[in-house]
């Protein structure tokens, strides 16, 4: 009976890639709905009703599970069928009657020469020695039979192992192209998109967040008061950016060349007056 991985698989994996992609959550009571959603689909197979950014990592890990499991499905057929063509045949009965035949044979013959004895022993000497050769030709031709047998023996193992080398390259290739495709939902989960700012108007993806807030560290600059700032002037101008990441970084390049230009006199201990000045009365529009 063919295996189904939601019913009779007692397990499936979480891949350490997935935690970009739980963290983007926005809250853990959508975390705990994608966790509760994935074991209802990979135990009985129901895709669930859910929204927003959890409804698209479900999509996303539900092909990986269906993925592995269609995978965990296929191996355990071959593994039915390899049982199925293994086990040593049965030998032919040809063997065992022939073995009885010679030891009738032998009895036969002891009870000739017995009889006999003492009456006419150059007669019968012919007879018994015809009998003989009878009884170890047909112990060689058992022999013979018995070789026959373990060669084919060795001649179906052979075919197993051949066909088990099979299998193993098999699932190699099905490890390589499973391999593969783990490195592409790591690319796309670096690829989801999030929302920042006061007023969730901020869009960038986990990358281009992770590489502004990387140089903002570098020179001592807050990446959220950038966020911040466009997210209230966006808002109250109404108007929406298509592309905030070109106009933080922008900021921060331009930043930075000031505040390492600056002399440490301009701006004596943790002043920054002379930055929020400059955040503030920037023409936006021009970014836009």
């Amino acid at each position: 009976m063919a295996k189904n991985f939601h019913t009779d698989n007692k397990a499936f994996m979480l891949y350490k890639d997935w935690e970009d992609i739980f963290q983007a959550l926005d809250s853990s009571e959508e975390i705990g709905e994608l966790v509760m959603a994935l074991f209802a689909y990979a135990k009985r197979g129901e895709t669930p009703k859910l929204s927003g950014g959890a409804k698209i990592a479900f999509l996303m890990m539900r092909a990986a599970i269906e993925r592995d499991g269609i995978a965990w499905e296929e191996t355990c057929a071959q593994r039915s069928e390899c049982g199925k063509k293994g086990g040593r045949p049965k030998k032919s009965d040809e063997s065992g009657n022939t073995d009885e035949k010679a030891e009738q044979t032998a009895a036969s013959t002891d009870t000739a020469e017995e009889k006999t004895q003492g009456i006419n022993d150059t007669a019968e000497k012919p007879k018994a020695f015809s009998q003989t050769k009878r009884f170890s030709e047909k112990a060689k031709k058992a022999d013979k039979d018995i070789d026959i047998d373990k060669d084919k023996d060795i001649d179906t193992d052979i075919d197993i192992d051949k066909d088990t080398d099979k299998d193993i390259d098999k699932d190699k290739d099905k490890d390589k192209a499973i391999d593969k495709e783990k490195k592409k939902d790591a690319g796309t989960a670096k690829s989801v998109v999030r929302s920042f700012g006061t007023h969730k108007n901020i869009m960038l993806t986990s990358e281009q967040y992770n590489e502004l807030e990387s140089r903002c560290r570098s020179v001592g600059l807050s990446l959220e008061s950038y966020i911040s700032k466009l997210s209230q002037w966006l808002f109250s101008k109404g108007r929406h950016c298509t592309d905030p990441y070109r106009i933080i970084s922008g900021w921060l390049d331009n930043d930075s060349k000031r505040k390492t230009a600056a002399k440490p006199k301009e701006r004596q201990g943790c002043d920054l007056s002379w930055y929020d000045d400059f955040a503030m009365n920037v023409d936006l529009s021009k970014f836009l």
